[in-house]
């Protein structure tokens, strides 16, 4: 018997040294034993769990209990649960999306202004440009020149146009060979996108608006040329001071010293016709 199993039965037996701990706590250690057999690869994308019987009698705990463990794991986007007779738990790929929600919640609770997570941003992507310009990557640059040629077809959609914003300075971190400033800038961009009225389209109808869009197309281009050139020293300086500028002009339509918003408001139904 593994040791988790055997202190979940000893928790569910009669005079067990810890029969006393609530079920929550018993479904944790089993959805941590799950996690890890994922996260190291025991448990392989779109593998399948075992069946509820199969798991109850692994861990020797109740149904109640393994299906609050399931949960956990579900709510951490790392298994997707159907129902029916082909149903049943399936290891799946996190979303980042899901991870930046709690975030940015977290952060918003704590008061965190637009300010600070651009800040954070002015700290990362520029070292990706770095990176990318001393690997020279050929498919970073590909990926740049597809992004501007479609923000070029957008300049009339600020709000097309503001996608495909967030989605350059992806681009960046994607190519630039570290998965964890990936990570770190793919929760930051979500957060920034989560502002996208304000920050995008509010700060186009007040800063110039296509006249804008079409620098910061240029913007792109000067940087592609720079990773192109294997200018590494060059490619940080500048994209550090775009995104600086960039700021001011965000932070000029932007109430960037009030906290971000991460709970999109309730759309509302249409109201309902006067009778007669």
């Amino acid at each position: 018997m593994s040791k988790l199993r055997k202190s979940a039965a000893d928790e569910a037996a009669p005079g067990g040294a810890d029969r006393s701990q609530p079920k929550v706590k018993i479904a944790g250690r089993v959805a941590a034993e799950l996690r890890r057999e994922i996260v190291t690869g025991k448990l392989r994308l779109g593998d399948k769990l075992h069946n509820e019987r199969e798991l109850q009698e692994q861990f020797d705990i109740s149904r109640p209990t393994l299906r609050e463990a399931l949960r956990m794991l579900e709510s951490e986007s790392l298994i997707v649960v159907t129902r029916g007779q082909h149903g049943g738990a399936r290891v799946q790929e996190p979303e980042p999306t899901v991870l930046a929600r709690q975030v940015g919640a977290f952060l918003q609770m704590k008061g965190a202004t637009l300010r600070d997570v651009w800040t954070a941003r002015t700290l990362i992507e520029p070292g990706a440009a770095r990176m990318l310009a001393e690997s020279r990557s050929a498919e970073a640059v590909d990926a740049m020149r597809d992004n501007i040629r479609r923000a070029t077809e957008a300049l009339d959609d600020p709000v097309a146009y503001g996608h495909l914003t967030n989605d350059f300075s992806l681009i960046l971190t994607r190519y630039c060979g570290s998965l964890t400033l990936d990570m770190f800038a793919t929760l930051i961009q979500d957060i920034v996108a989560a502002q996208h009225v304000d920050v995008t389209v509010r700060t186009y109808s007040k800063a110039g608006g296509s006249r804008m869009r079409e620098l910061n197309i240029r913007s792109r281009e000067k940087l592609i040329g720079l990773v192109e050139a294997g200018d590494a020293a060059g490619a940080e300086a500048f994209w550090r001071e775009h995104l600086e500028e960039s700021g001011k002009v965000v932070f000029s339509a932007y109430q960037a010293g009030m906290p971000i918003d991460m709970v999109p408001v309730p759309e509302q139904g249409e109201p309902r016709k006067a009778a007669g």
